[in-house]
């Protein structure tokens, strides 16, 4: 359902955007047309519109890309005429359709990867407490970023004493990072965090998109997954959107004097085959 997550994650940016939620009401942002609708004086409908996944544009690592079509209708209506409409007035701080399509479009700019955009990453179950006895016996983890087994990811090194989370994470981030070899393999730039608050390691990928994933398992030897919370850890592979396009800003005068403008997207997101 990565159209959904999408276009749900749309509808979240311009409804937190500070401009826009400035004037428009938080009940007027709407998902797909509603009738009737009251007489707001501004109401965002995103219309959700045609989704394909083009197997021909071989544009991402191995994978391609969805395209999804999103519609953005604004729709301002007043009792003073069809020029303060358009234009508003600027005396009484009232903005017309013009305007209140550009900060549309400018809530979108604000960041075209509308929040979605992750690494992949795996986090531990919540730990009994914040320090942990490792020892020469208990201190190896697995672990595979993107898919890849590079030599010595099956012995990535915690410690070997009693160490407080932030120092075991400090190590297994380490050992990551020496597995690395070019900037996009996952391991160059992994992370691993420590959070005192819910007693939970995470471990990251470098990379966004669908092939980015952390499978964390039980050290090839002197296992000390259990005791880091990894025997039962919660994984999720990343997402990427590749880019937000505008189509042409489209007038729609049919329902005289409420006036609309459209504005089409096109959301491209990496997928595999």
């Amino acid at each position: 359902m990565a159209f959904l997550d999408v276009y749900n994650a749309l509808y979240t940016q311009l409804k937190s955007d500070s401009t826009l939620s400035g004037y428009v009401q938080s009940a007027d942002f709407l998902r797909g047309f509603k009738e009737p609708i009251p007489q707001q004086q501004y109401t965002v409908i995103i219309e959700p519109g045609d989704e394909d996944e083009d197997y021909s544009k071989q544009t991402v690592a191995d994978g391609c890309e969805a395209v999804y079509v999103i519609e953005i209708y604004a729709r301002v209506i007043f009792f003073k005429g069809v020029e303060y409409i358009i234009i508003g007035n600027t005396s009484d701080s009232v903005k017309g359709l013009l305007e209140f399509t550009e900060d549309i479009k400018e809530a979108i700019r604000a960041d075209k990867t509308l929040g979605y955009n992750r690494r992949g990453s795996s986090v531990s179950a919540a730990n009994s407490g914040t320090s942990f006895a490792l020892t020469s016996s208990a201190r190896y983890l697995t672990v595979t970023i993107n898919g890849r087994t590079p030599s010595g990811y099956g012995l990535i090194d915690c410690g070997s004493s009693t160490l407080d989370g932030d120092d075991v994470a400090s190590n297994i981030q380490t050992a990551l990072r020496a597995l690395g070899n070019y900037s996009d393999d996952g391991y160059n730039g992994a992370t691993c965090t420590f959070d005192s608050d819910t007693k939970k390691f995470t471990i990251t990928s470098m990379r966004y998109g669908p092939k980015s994933s952390v499978v964390v398992t039980a050290g090839a030897s002197n296992d000390c997954s259990a005791l880091l919370g990894f025997d039962d850890p919660t994984e999720v592979v990343g997402r990427n959107i590749i880019r937000v396009e505008f189509g042409s800003v489209r007038a729609d005068n049919t329902a005289y004097p409420v006036r609309y403008r459209i504005i089409p997207l096109r959301i491209r997101e990496e997928i595999l085959i």
